[in-house]
Parts: structure tokens; sequence; C-alpha cells
């Protein structure tokens, strides 16, 4: 299940014509996957369980404040967390 999470992040970021870098990717076996996003000036951070738990923040990189974008979820598929990845990148994106 985080394989298809990771194909389609890597596919959805790829498709802005914004500039988002991923920094970093870990995966811990089959139960977490982990990112670290940035733009010129915002940095991101996904995580995302095997259950379907989902957490998304953004923040400015050089003032560090409270965060800009903060997303905390569980879904019950994973057509519910595409939706919501797809959402909150495009948020990102538009920072």
């Amino acid at each position: 299940m985080l394989d298809l999470v990771k194909q389609f992040i890597e596919k959805l970021i790829a498709g802005f014509d914004k500039t988002i870098t991923i920094e970093s990717e870990v995966m811990y076996g089959n139960s977490k996957l982990e990112y670290a996003l940035s733009t010129e000036h915002y940095m991101a951070s996904i995580s995302v369980l095997s259950d379907f738990t989902y957490d998304f923040f953004a923040m400015e990189i050089i003032s560090g404040e409270d965060p800009l974008l903060l997303n905390m979820k569980q879904f019950d598929s994973i057509e519910n967390l595409f939706t919501e990845l797809t959402k909150d990148i495009i948020s990102f994106s538009d920072l």
C-alpha cells in the first residue's frame, strides 16, 4: 500500500510547473512513509502510516514560525487519502 502512496506522491509532484523538491523520502518497512518537501521559501512534511493515518504540515523555512498548513487525519480508503494528498500538495505549491 505504501508503495502506491509513494508512486502517487512522486507523480503528483512531478506534474507541477512550480518547483517542489523532494528533500528526503524514508520508508519504514510496510508501516510508515515520510517525505520532506521544499520550495524556495517553504518546507513541508508528509507522513503516512499503513492504517491510512496521515499527517501534513508546511511552514516558512526562514522564520520557522507556526505551521501555515496543518492536517492530521485517518482515512478509510486509499482513494480518500489520495484526494487529501492532492489538496494539501496543491495548497503547498500555492504558498
